[in-house]
């Protein structure tokens, strides 16, 4: 951390973390190795079931035949073995943060920060937003038996992101300085101008295809191939295609994918909001504050994430997005 002048500081951090026996994500543990799934379509032949009129509740399982593949798992006389959120998943995160700071006579106020950072986990969705709301999802791994595939970045990493926020003041008539609440304190008896500007990295997105071959295998879902360089130029990316779909090949019957668990990322989320505010003085310890406010002053609304099923019509098209500009005025009175 380094004052350049009086009104004019510069900060620079480096921040680490490293977390281990995270809960991942349900999965199935009555699961066909890799090497069992490479047999092909002989596993679902039908043979003497073993179990008949053993099982009364799964019809599935207590028929006088059953598939290969069932006879193979590790568990024949049950269907899905869930593991729940077992304390195995790690990550490791690392960022470089600048900061920028400059005050001004007036009482006007610049701050700009940046970060560069990467989060790296095998976690999956444990952190998906929705974590809270219970069960993310159904052991989503590609591999029960390789958490390997599961390590790559991770669906919360956001590896640059850069706020600028401001204060201008802009005095008109007598110097009464107030603080927020009211009291004799900081604030001009005049216009007051104040904004944020957010620009963030898109977040990472998970792809899958429509069809899942492995299901029979105890498979919750199966990954496509990736071929070639996945990200387009962005004078080429657009809400119908914003990623290059023919990266990914869909499987046409069992397998392991190659791609990695997060191998796209979303659209970038850019943001400037702005307020106009103007505060009046009345007597000694009241003022009037009038606030109009600004939010995605530049009306460019933030995309929503593209579709990710490989194998879809809609494979790479966006058909969403969030508020477009909203302004809104509002009058306070302190006293």
């Amino acid at each position: 951390q380094r004052e350049l002048t009086r009104n004019l500081s510069f900060e620079v951090a480096y921040t680490g973390s490293k977390g281990t026996h995270l809960g991942v994500p349900d999965y199935n543990l009555n699961q066909l190795t890799a090497a069992q799934l490479a047999i092909g379509s002989s596993l679902q032949q039908s043979v003497t079931n073993p179990f008949a009129g053993q099982i009364p509740s799964n019809p599935s399982l207590n028929g006088a035949t059953i598939s290969q593949a069932q006879l193979l798992k590790p568990f024949p006389e049950f269907q899905n073995v869930i593991l729940y959120r077992n304390n195995i998943g790690n990550s490791n995160y690392n960022a470089f943060q600048a900061k920028l700071e400059k005050r001004f006579a007036n009482g006007s106020t610049l701050l700009a920060s940046y970060t560069h950072s990467k989060l790296i986990d095998d976690a999956s969705s444990v952190f998906d937003a929705s974590i809270g709301l219970g069960s993310v999802a159904n052991f989503p791994v590609a591999d029960s038996y390789n958490r390997k595939l599961e390590r790559d970045v991770s669906t919360g990493d956001i590896p640059n992101t850069t706020v600028i926020s401001y204060t201008y003041d802009l005095p008109i008539g007598p110097k009464h300085r107030l603080h927020p609440e009211g009291a004799l304190g900081k604030f001009t008896n005049g216009w007051q101008v104040a904004g944020i500007v957010s620009l963030e990295s898109g977040l990472p997105l998970a792809i899958t295809q429509t069809t899942n071959f492995n299901v029979f295998a105890g498979f919750a879902t199966q990954r496509p191939n990736c071929i070639a360089d996945m990200s387009l130029p962005a004078s080429q990316r657009s809400v119908s295609k914003f990623f290059n779909t023919s990266a990914f090949q869909a499987l046409s019957t069992t397998g392991i994918g190659t791609c990695s668990r997060n191998p796209v990322r979303g659209p970038e989320y850019r943001d400037a909001d702005i307020a106009f505010i103007k505060r009046t003085i009345i007597g000694e310890k009241r003022s009037v504050d009038f606030r109009a406010e600004i939010f995605n002053l530049t009306n460019t609304p933030p995309l929503g994430a593209p579709n990710v099923v490989a194998g879809s019509a809609a494979f790479g098209t966006i058909t969403s997005a969030s508020d477009p500009r909203v302004i809104q005025l509002a009058l306070k009175f302190n006293f």
